[in-house]
């Protein structure tokens, strides 16, 4: 395929890496070929919403695409004849013209976006099942005539609190319900101070991130609403384009579903938001013996053992529901009309829009056979690192080996980055286990012969790290449930890209630890993946290792982790016994699934953390603290002759070599001796100008700003 003249220049200039390949054991099933012009799947794609009608126009923007280097396409019916047979003409002939020229293809699901409404037509079809929110408002109040501003919606409860020498009295409370009559509450306050309560049922629609279109957004765990979606939107592509979609597209491309109880900016009502759902209430209903309407005063206030329950149980049922009912389902319809299913979801950098949104993000994510994640600024100093790796590691736990990412720089408007800037934002997302990219972002400081050699460059260094697994002794603990449990509803809002505000500042301890951890590794270059308590409790413990095939922990490090079921209790005890290393930071072992607190996981690690010197609680750490304790334990996969140098690593294992893929983090460039730890030979495979030779294990390297080489052992292992 021929991608531009810039890739034929390429080409020549990379004479020498044909000349060092040839000889090498690398050197096989036309990987040299490849490797100088990475096929359409390695590179990156752009995000084309209205591709034009005709094929005339059609095969131009093809072929200035291909100029260009993109690899392919995520598209959709033009959303001006969107699920129309002349718009579904027009898509299936431009995916026969792209498919002509090799290009890669993603699905893309939506009129607009969140995903999951088709326009409006979900909801047409049954308005029940639209998106809801439980709405909280309370307030302290004097005797006498009362104003109280109530959320908007159906009443749940209004109830009035005794407040006696600034204590709430829970115990005796006035049903105000009968004293609400069109949209006011009418009290006239016996004498003392009064803690006012009210909870509503009501639409998260305005002020929250669905107003952004005219559409009403359906529930992602109402079952039937997200079946009418694939009917209307998913089964028309296959009416068009034949039931065996893979022959066009890589994975579907779901864009930002949600429960989308989170208030966005212009929210201003201050009332704390839950998702909600009658669904949702018959699963807590059938699954614990009550109704969770019935459990507001818990939910809200309560810190202690009942309300953590209340609050574990309650986003425990989102989580399955969110997943089973919208991921899993549309996972099952894309597996029987072969292609895979992918996409993002919303606010994947903050752990508190995690519960309020899924529940449970990373178990969406194993949901998707492509999970992904977007990234509003391209500058590579703004990249939460914990972000890609959450979705890479729900991909990896699964045994899937495509992970996508969203390149949308938003929060960089007027301009985009400079060119060589975003080189180290994708590098930076490789690092982070991310294989595929749809774009938004247009290069628009390169020419045509820059972005093409951008896409190579990332192309190249795809294609060498896709694949395989993630070669980490350390699995860091998503602390989501520790989370549930301290956290009260409260107005919450988003108040930029990644960063949620609002909450009680237990809940923002706990992100804030999970936070550090993934930076601090980062940083350090230690490889590791992020372990859900599912992953937890398929692990097993195996002479000093907790073995989740293919991986092989050798640490646990567990980041503000109060709260785990208690198999995952179990298994990391046995683990610990067995010569396991685990970490606690900032938080002790409190509670399982069914007691809270558990006395029985306390005493376990109080006694494993009093006597066993491979049990470390660290109730105040620093990166320094954390790192020199790591390295007390294992052995680092390279080592830098400068360990303060901005160079970030990522360590795989693919068809039994060892891959090192080494960043460059800085606008400066960077020279140093770098010792792999490993007994074979290896290559350095540069992405930038294709060059490959063998080098030692001891070497010198050298990093332009912003850029990358992948070190590779010549030979898979016997």
């Amino acid at each position: 395929m021929n991608h531009s003249k810039s890739t034929v220049i390429l080409q020549m200039v990379a004479g020498l890496a044909i000349i060092a390949l040839c000889g090498s054991a690398s050197a096989q099933d036309g990987l040299r070929e490849r490797w100088l012009d990475p096929p359409p799947e390695f590179r990156l794609n752009r995000n084309l919403h209205n591709p034009q009608m005709k094929s005339t126009q059609q095969a131009a923007i093809i072929r200035e695409t291909l100029d260009e280097g993109w690899g392919g396409f995520a598209l959709n019916a033009p959303f001006r004849h969107y699920l129309t047979d002349e718009g579904m003409t027009a898509t299936r002939q431009f995916c026969q013209l792209a498919k002509a020229q090799e290009m890669e293809l993603w699905l893309y699901d939506e009129e607009g976006y969140p995903s999951g409404s088709a326009g409006g037509r979900v909801i047409r079809e049954n308005p029940d099942w639209e998106a809801m929110g439980l709405f909280f408002t309370d307030d302290v109040v004097p005797a006498g005539p009362v104003t109280f501003p109530m959320p908007p919606g159906q009443v749940v409860t209004i109830v009035a609190f005794q407040v006696n020498n600034g204590e709430t009295d829970f115990n005796h409370s006035i049903d105000l319900s009968n004293r609400f009559n069109r949209g006011q509450l009418k009290w006239n306050a016996p004498e003392g101070t009064w803690r006012i309560f009210a909870a509503t049922q009501h639409s998260v629609y305005e002020g929250f991130q669905a107003d952004r279109n005219p559409y009403r957004h359906p529930s992602p765990m109402v079952p039937e609403a997200t079946d009418a979606f694939l009917r209307i939107t998913h089964a028309k592509y296959a009416e068009f384009l034949g039931n065996d979609l893979g022959r066009y597209f890589t994975a579907t491309f779901t864009d930002e579903p949600s429960s989308m109880a989170m208030p966005f900016h212009a929210y201003s009502k201050r009332h704390a938001v839950i998702p909600w759902h009658s669904v949702l209430s018959a699963a807590i209903q059938a699954r614990y013996g009550y109704a969770p309407e019935t459990k507001l005063i818990e939910l809200f206030y309560d810190r202690g053992a009942a309300g953590q329950k209340v609050r574990y149980q309650y986003f425990k049922t989102v989580g399955d529901l969110i997943a089973a009912n919208y991921f899993g389902r549309i996972g099952d319809w894309c597996h029987s009309h072969k292609l895979g299913s992918g996409g993002h979801l919303l606010l994947e950098e903050s752990m508190v829009a995690h519960a309020a949104l899924y529940g449970n993000i990373m178990q969406c994510f194993r949901q998707m056979d492509a999970p992904g994640i977007d990234i509003l600024s391209c500058y590579p100093s703004n990249l939460p690192v914990h972000s890609p790796k959450l979705a890479s590691s729900a991909a990896e736990l699964m045994g899937h080996d495509r992970v996508m990412s969203e390149p949308c720089p938003v929060a960089d408007k007027p301009h985009e980055p400079p060119t060589e800037a975003i080189r180290g934002f994708f590098n930076l997302l490789l690092q982070g286990g991310v294989t595929d990219f749809n774009c938004y972002l247009k290069l628009e400081h390169a020419n045509q012969s820059e972005r093409a050699e951008i896409n190579t460059y990332v192309g190249r260094a795809a294609m060498l790290l896709r694949g395989g697994h993630t070669a980490a002794d350390i699995g860091v603990v998503y602390p989501i449930e520790s989370l549930w449990t301290e956290y009260r509803p409260r107005y919450h809002k988003v108040a930029g890209w990644q960063h949620v505000v609002g909450s009680p500042e237990s809940v923002n301890e706990i992100d804030r630890s999970f936070r550090r951890a993934s930076r601090c590794l980062f940083e350090h270059r230690w490889e590791y993946l992020h372990l859900d308590s599912q992953a937890l409790i398929d692990s097993q413990p195996q002479d000093g290792r907790f073995v989740h095939d293919p991986f092989r922990f050798r640490v646990i490090v567990l980041p503000a982790v109060s709260t785990l079921p208690a198999d995952a209790w179990a298994n990391l005890s046995a683990f610990a016994k067995q010569g396991g290393k685990l970490v606690f930071l900032e938080a002790r072992p409190r509670n399982s699934e069914a007691d809270f607190p558990d006395q029985a996981v306390q005493d376990e690690f109080a006694q494993l953390i009093d006597e066993n010197p491979n049990v470390v609680f660290l109730e105040e750490w620093t990166f320094e603290t954390l790192n020199e304790l790591l390295e007390s334990w294992l052995d680092r996969p390279l080592k830098i002759a400068d360990e303060h140098l901005p160079v970030r690593l990522a360590h795989r294992q693919i068809d039994g070599r060892e891959v090192f893929f080494l960043v460059n983090d800085s606008a400066a460039d960077v020279t140093t001796t770098v010792t792999f730890h490993t007994a074979a030979q290896l290559e350095e495979w540069d992405p930038a100008t294709a060059y490959v030779h063998p080098v030692s294990r001891e070497t010198q390297v050298v990093l332009q700003p912003w850029h990358a080489k992948i070190y590779r052992t010549m030979r898979p292992r016997e």
